[in-house]
């Protein structure tokens, strides 16, 4: 379902209103700082992940969709982003001209918690994607480079917890930046600067701002490799981006992004 930005607070299929995101006022702030993305807002969308993939079929140039809701949020892994209306920052951007091997991921995580900064909230990333506030999930981010070369960055965060709560299988382990969903459209503006810096930055630089947000280096973990559960300290972030565990044995094994899961057991 498509709205207008003008329409402002609208109502869904069930008649529950639905402030949608200012196209008009987001525009405006991020043109008084020379960034000109064409952008897209929806009150509900399967995903403005897919909605970026589908606009950039016929466009070559930098977008930015935003949806007050998403009916089939994405996730790393497969994995369902849980988004209802009006209590979340659903957001995707596209990038041309990126170097293929450019850790877009970790960029985007440096981003999130710059933004999020700016408003008092002190968040950490959970490697590799997660954006945690006190030990659970507040947030994620997905990645994915397209055909013709342009690069979407899709980011959720729970800016509040919605109604009733967040559902029961994941109410143990989601938690919201506890703001005020007032801010959301502001910080979708904080967010695409933050993006726009991270992203023109050397690999390198951004692996060490990476590394000053990440909140899994020096805590106990478990993780999948090789067909088996194990245990071990995350020692460090690799300068490729991987996470550097010791077992327990003393061996340092190295993680890559993609095959493996990881969960927070206690701090060392």
């Amino acid at each position: 379902m498509t709205l207008p930005s003008s329409c402002g607070r609208c109502t869904d299929r069930k008649g529950i209103a639905i402030l949608i995101p200012d196209r008009s006022f987001i525009e405006t702030e991020l043109a008084s700082g020379g960034l000109n993305p064409v952008i897209y807002v929806y009150s509900e969308t399967d995903s403005t992940n897919t909605r970026a993939r589908e606009i950039l079929k016929d466009s070559d140039g930098e977008i930015l969709v935003l949806a007050s809701a998403q009916t089939q949020g994405k996730g790393s892994h497969g994995r369902s982003f849980f988004s209802p209306a009006d209590t979340g920052l659903y957001f995707t951007a596209s990038f041309s001209g990126l170097a293929f091997d450019l850790p877009v991921t970790f960029a985007a995580a440096v981003a999130s918690v710059n933004a999020l900064e700016k408003y008092g909230i002190t968040t950490e990333v959970k490697w590799v994607n997660d954006i945690m506030i006190s030990g659970r999930k507040a947030g994620g981010i997905l990645c994915e480079r397209l055909p013709g070369g342009q690069v979407i960055v899709g980011i959720g965060i729970n800016l509040e917890e919605p109604q009733g709560g967040f559902p029961a299988d994941i109410s143990d382990i989601a938690a919201s930046v506890g703001s005020e969903s007032g801010i959301r459209d502001m910080l979708a503006v904080e967010l695409y600067r933050e993006l726009e810096k991270t992203v023109r930055m050397e690999g390198g630089e951004i692996i060490e701002r990476y590394r000053a947000v990440c909140g899994t280096t020096g805590r106990l973990i478990s993780f999948s490799l090789d067909g088996s559960r194990k245990t071990g300290t995350a020692r460090s972030v690799g300068n490729d981006g991987s996470l550097l565990v010791e077992l327990e044995g003393g061996e340092t094994v190295s993680l890559v992004s993609g095959d493996v899961s990881i969960r927070y057991e206690t701090d060392c």
